[in-house]
């Protein structure tokens, strides 16, 4: 029994995960908002912790291309919160990264910056 329940687990995962975007730009992550407790949820406001989430990326990429614009921010709660931003610099690149902020305020990145979006914000 417990072999079914978790392979129809894996396939409604799977299923979460449909074609339609959740924004109008194409490299976006295309997985629709889900309520599932644990997954990540799309942030209507960029918060002062996004935007020091963000920083720490920035300084960690090798480009002297600056800021434009946060298209945006997922957030998924653990031990503090992990953070999937979608941003686009200057020079008209979209990227992708995921910081995870700690309990003692340390922000971390977990996954470094890419123009791909990550499959785990797929619930």
């Amino acid at each position: 029994m417990k072999q079914h329940l978790t392979a129809f687990l894996g396939i409604a995962l799977l299923a979460a995960c449909s074609q339609n975007p959740v924004t109008s730009t194409p490299t976006v992550a295309k997985c629709q908002p889900s309520e599932m407790a644990g997954s990540y949820r799309v942030q209507e406001a960029i918060t002062p912790e996004a935007k020091e989430a963000l920083a720490t990326v920035l300084a960690q990429m090798n480009t002297s291309a600056k800021l434009k614009n946060i298209i945006e921010v997922r957030t998924q709660v653990v031990a503090g919160t992990n953070y999937a931003i979608t941003f686009e610099l200057d020079n008209g690149e979209v990227w992708h990264a995921i910081v995870w902020h700690d309990l003692q305020g340390k922000y971390t990145m977990t996954q470094p910056a890419s123009k791909k979006p990550f499959a785990a914000l797929c619930p």
